[in-house]
């Protein structure tokens, strides 16, 4: 009997992985979602969160251990609360659980009483334990999940504040943010004046996605028109097209000079986030309605993720791939294992595919083997699959991707 040494025979598995994909597109399967996982999943992180989280002014506590128990905290800042609350309101959409209705309208409540800046407007970095402005300064990322989370709040709970507050914010946004080349400044003084520097796509992508959440929302023709902005900016300008021999696709670099050109070499600090792509993909695809370009980019963008960093032996996606070349980091991190299963389950029910539903549920598998927690109710914060090699954390993951991911996975088609 032939004997294949490990590396060979790992080398050889994935050929015929890759062999067996090739052929798959054309095989179309029924709709294939763990329906009952995805929601066993979102009421444990929920009730979970709800049980620890909320403080008596409203707020949210947001960093624990794997055990649950509190680790302080000087200050509290605008993304954490912010991702909790849309978290709460994206639960009730799904569940109509009226208690995590309830903790959002109290965690806005609170973003809206002590995080607005009452002079410039949009919102402060951080506030004290206590409330009190503490780093003044602005970040469009967190700006990004604000108007998300107000968005997502406003879906669910119809309350005109929410939507108002939102539109408030988008306007600051607009006025503060947006640089001359489309794209958007990472930081800004109190004032909105802007900080120099390298730029990032991240607080693009998720203004795309919050954009598309208010315009879902609301209708308003403003909001419908930035988020083509930001999208055209990022298909036209930033996307990279990738070559057969490599793969074929396009990606989208992670970090940029302040004229937008990406940074050149894994030593200059440039790389393509892995999770990034297919959380772009699945965005573009939502975006389709504002733009039938975007659908297309979404199919070269998860071309690329899937040739460039899919693990067809065991599952999962890993962390980065360089634009010089050299070995792709295939650390498997929580959120992005998240993404890639987010943009398999929107592109297979889309398509069909078998392909991507063999692939959705392989990464299902492993998410459910090595991240799964479910006697603590959470994910466990892995930056490097396996946790029993030292590549976890002893602190709970906010469950933002979890819950987004679990909120398409139940709801119907086109809603």
């Amino acid at each position: 009997m032939l004997t294949i040494p490990p590396l060979r025979r790992r080398a050889a598995l994935a050929l015929l992985a890759g062999l067996s994909a090739c052929g798959d597109p054309a095989s179309r399967s029924p709709d294939r979602t763990d329906a009952a996982w995805h929601r066993a999943d979102l009421d444990r992180l929920l009730s979970s969160w709800l049980a620890h989280a909320p403080r008596l002014d409203g707020g949210f506590q947001l960093r624990f251990n794997r055990a649950w128990q509190v680790m302080p905290e000087a200050e509290l800042e605008l993304t954490g609360q912010a991702r909790l609350v849309f978290a709460f309101a994206a639960g009730h959409e799904i569940t109509q659980d009226a208690r995590y209705l309830a903790a959002a309208r109290r965690g806005a409540d609170f973003l809206l009483a002590h995080f607005v800046d009452p002079v410039h407007g949009g919102f402060f970095h951080t506030v004290t334990p206590e409330g009190r402005p503490r780093a003044t300064f602005k970040i469009a990322y967190g700006h990004a999940f604000a108007l998300l989370a107000l968005a997502q709040l406003y879906r669910t709970g119809k309350d005109a504040r929410h939507r108002d507050a939102a539109l408030r914010a988008w306007s600051a946004i607009q006025t503060g943010f947006f640089d001359g080349q489309g794209g958007l400044f990472n930081e800004c003084a109190a004032d909105f004046k802007p900080t120099r520097g390298v730029r990032t796509q991240n607080p693009v992508m998720h203004m795309f996605e919050a954009l598309l959440a208010l315009h879902q929302a609301t209708g308003d023709a403003g909001v419908q028109a930035g988020a083509r902005r930001l999208g055209d900016f990022v298909v036209y300008k930033l996307l990279q097209g990738q070559p057969e021999s490599a793969g074929g696709g396009a990606c989208i670099p992670e970090w940029f000079d302040d004229a937008w050109r990406p940074l050149p070499t894994r030593a200059a600090g440039g790389y393509i986030d892995l999770g990034h792509q297919f959380e772009w993909s699945h965005l573009l695809n939502t975006g389709a309605v504002i733009s039938p370009v975007y659908g297309q980019v979404a199919e070269r963008v998860l071309a690329y993720a899937l040739a460039a960093g899919y693990d067809d032996n065991d599952g999962g996606c890993g962390r980065r791939a360089f634009p010089d070349g050299g070995r792709v980091d295939m650390g498997k991190g929580w959120w992005q294992q998240a993404e890639c299963l987010h943009a398999l389950v929107v592109t297979a029910r889309a398509t069909g595919r078998n392909d991507l539903w063999r692939r959705y549920e392989q990464t299902l598998d492993l998410v459910r083997d090595q991240l799964v927690d479910a006697e603590r109710g959470s994910w466990q914060a892995a930056d490097a699959l396996p946790c029993k090699r030292g590549g976890c954390k002893d602190e709970q993951p906010d469950p933002y991707h979890m819950v987004s991911l679990h909120r398409t996975a139940l709801q119907p088609r086109g809603a």
